[in-house]
């Protein structure tokens, strides 16, 4: 079966690739694309090959891949990889995608694929940020659509699943983005399984999940070790609410004007801290809260005591931030600012 995409009637070259069911897929491209790899110039001068019937100046070269990777990779090949910094990449097997340019030596698509998978799990916190203020919109857009669906998409289906990448990062070596793939998986729910989440026939319990904006994972993917990491977070995470109780506790009001409304505020971010597991993003919202103009005199409380709590607050996240590695055990990780 001719892939109806990657078939270039001016090609010199039948890629042949396997797929789930008995017919394979057929790719006609041009040597000189592939020729990119050096694995296949060294193939292309060592092998023999057979002429496609009607292609006639077309070799036929049966490869062992997965058709859908290969036919990524021609993407890549041909157009351009098919994510960027602005989206996350939840339509690509970067796995499989990565697999094949690790065996084809395409060092290039390679390096890109690495920088974007380093760009959406990042050591920096600022680039966490960017990540978090683009889960945050995604939310409340998804909250006020019917079902929770925005062109037939759950919010689930936008943001890119945590434990797929700690296993790829065990895969190739990518350390680095650990940190911020554990983190994320300890946000989601062990019973929230990605498979039975998108499964064709989508029971009601699950569907119901998905249209409140529950994430799921891919749990099967992870190995004891990483459920182990996983449970060791998981405890830590815990025990650093004390930390926002610690920072609640350490703010006193500047003046006996703003007393109420800094009891009110702080009894509140106990209550936030007690109530969520994510840490850096209850922060978060806490700082952007207090900095919404007006909002520290409608709270009653002075200037001084709102840039208190935002630095305090600013200052816990980032003590937070530098502290995930040590939190699941991973050595060898540094975050940054």
């Amino acid at each position: 079966m001719q892939h109806p995409g990657l078939w270039f009637e001016d090609g010199d070259l039948v890629l042949v690739a396997n797929t789930a069911c008995a017919q394979p897929i057929s790719f006609l491209i041009h040597r000189c694309t592939f020729c990119k790899s050096p694995v296949f110039r060294r193939i292309l001068l060592t092998n023999d090959f057979n002429f496609h019937p009607i292609y006639k100046d077309a070799i036929v070269w049966e490869v062992t891949d997965p058709a859908a990777d290969v036919a990524v990779l021609l993407q890549c090949l041909y157009y351009d990889l098919p994510f960027n910094h602005a989206e996350p990449t939840v339509t690509v097997d970067l796995g499989g995608l990565l697999r094949l340019c690790k065996k084809y030596e395409f060092a290039e698509i390679t390096a890109r694929i690495i920088a974007q998978l380093k760009h959406e799990w990042p050591t920096s916190l600022a680039i966490w940020d960017i990540h978090e203020t683009r889960i945050r919109t995604l939310s409340i857009a998804h909250a006020g659509a019917p079902d929770g669906q925005i062109d037939a998409q759950y919010l689930d289906n936008r943001l890119p699943e945590p434990a797929s990448i700690i296993a790829l990062a065990r895969e190739f070596a990518l350390p680095e983005l650990f940190p911020a793939a554990f983190y994320a998986l300890a946000l989601v729910s062990s019973s929230a399984n990605y498979d039975a989440f998108h499964a064709d026939f989508l029971p009601e319990s699950e569907r119901q999940q998905l249209a409140n904006g529950t994430r799921s994972a891919r749990w099967p993917l992870l190995t004891p070790p990483d459920l182990l990491r996983l449970a060791k977070g998981h405890d830590r995470m815990r025990s650093q609410k004390s930390l926002t109780r610690a920072l609640a506790s350490s703010q006193r009001p500047q003046t006996k004007d703003c007393a109420a409304g800094c009891t009110s505020l702080l009894t509140a971010l106990r209550e936030l801290g007690d109530h969520t597991h994510d840490i850096l993003g209850a922060l978060t919202y806490l700082r952007l809260y207090i900095s919404e103009p007006g909002q520290a005199s409608r709270m009653k409380i002075c200037a001084g005591c709102a840039k208190a709590l935002c630095d305090a607050s600013a200052a816990l996240r980032l003590q937070i931030w530098r502290s995930l590695p040590e939190w699941f055990d991973l050595t060898g990780v540094e975050l940054t600012a």
